[in-house]
């Protein structure tokens, strides 16, 4: 059905718009001097709140002790060490920087699966994710943007958040079969890091009280948490219907966006070498067509 080959490319087009916008959210979460460790503390647990929430209203279910593991996966490599890693690298670089970052996740998630033998080389799909760093390159190299004097190891962090993320995908499509509800998943893993955090931030003694959630920082943190929710529902659902590798190309979306959102939020200045490495991130998702094999196209319902 035509409908059905659509469906993933708007999924990644909503969720790589809405996951933008948190770069430039990230940097008003850090603005004022809040640890890292507890603002990802309060991320987690309010999207944890909304999470379980969601379940309740659509009647699934919120933890299943038999899933543990995989919540224990998900949680180390997609929530807390991401989280803690952005927010640390957030105050020493631009929000369009940050975002770049991002699409290196598809030449992860893609080396990973490869290496692995859970796909076939397809030289179509490696000349787009190509496509994809060569427009990195053109972004960056001419337009550093960068904020502060060692902003070359904080990017080198942000890249790490990127193999952390592309190993997630790959966990979640070979590793977590269709039957578990993805609402499930994503509310047993926030309860997860949720249930780490608070104790660890609680231990270093760099927690925020409650009323810190009322503040601008704190704000930002909150609407942080409600857009990746929303993002996160729509990208785990592409990762089971499309495989990870389509998936990934997500990051490319958000690169996009959060460019963009950086320049309307933060006046952040760019070149013409900007849009030209919008052009080229955008033909290489264009040659990244959908996997037809398990986890494919195919499932998609």
């Amino acid at each position: 059905m035509r409908s059905h080959r659509i469906l993933p490319y708007l999924l990644i087009l909503a969720a790589g718009i809405i996951w933008g916008s948190t770069f430039s959210l990230a940097l008003i979460a850090t603005s004022g001097g809040a640890h890292p460790l507890a603002i990802t503390t309060w991320q987690v647990l309010l999207s944890a709140i909304m999470f379980i929430v969601m379940c309740l209203i659509m009647r699934v279910q919120v933890f299943d002790f038999r899933n543990l593991d995989k919540y224990f996966v998900i949680s180390a490599f997609g929530i807390v060490a991401p989280d803690i890693l952005y927010y640390s690298a957030a105050p020493h670089l631009s929000a369009g920087i940050l975002s770049v970052t991002v699409s290196t996740v598809p030449l992860f998630t893609y080396g990973i699966i490869w290496v692995m033998g859970f796909e076939r080389l397809v030289i179509k799909r490696v000349f787009g994710i190509v496509l994809g760093m060569v427009g990195i390159l053109l972004l960056v190299i001419p337009d550093q943007g960068l904020s502060s004097e060692d902003a070359n190891l904080w990017i080198l962090w942000v890249v790490l958040c990127a193999v952390l993320y592309a190993a997630e995908n790959v966990y979640i499509s070979e590793g977590v079969s269709d039957d578990i509800n993805i609402l499930e998943l994503l509310s047993g893993s926030t309860i997860v890091s949720t249930i780490f955090l608070i104790p660890a931030t609680a231990w270093m003694g760099v927690g925020e009280p409650v009323s810190w959630v009322l503040t601008a920082p704190g704000q930002a943190v909150t609407a942080t948490a409600s857009l990746s929710v929303i993002a996160y529902s729509l990208f785990f659902h592409t990762i089971k219907t499309a495989g990870p590798v389509f998936a990934s190309q997500c990051a490319y979306i958000v690169t996009i966006a959060g460019v963009l959102w950086g320049i309307a939020i933060f006046s952040e200045e760019h070149t013409i070498w900007v849009w030209t490495s919008v052009m080229v991130m955008m033909t290489g998702i264009a040659l990244v067509s959908p996997s037809q094999s398990n986890g494919g196209l195919s499932n998609t319902v």
